[in-house]
């Protein structure tokens, strides 16, 4: 009989890095507006990944605006 604890499959994906964020996730971690967002994405300044009928955000592209705005 195996004895060893099971691990959560849904804690060990909670705890991983996200490595996109929809666009509603993304203006509130960067304090913008929806318009302001979508501004800077079609601008070219904020690069973006459609998969599905999500528009996703990297998150490097987020640092990357973030660091760019000092």
């Amino acid at each position: 009989m195996n004895t060893e604890p099971k691990a959560e499959v849904g804690a060990a994906v909670t705890s991983l890095p996200r490595l996109t964020y929809k666009f509603k996730e993304a203006c509130a971690m960067l304090g913008i507006s929806p318009m302001s967002l979508r501004r800077e994405i079609q601008n070219g300044r904020i690069k973006t990944l459609k998969k599905f009928r999500h528009v996703l955000i990297p998150a490097g592209e987020l640092t990357k605006w973030v660091e760019g705005a000092r």
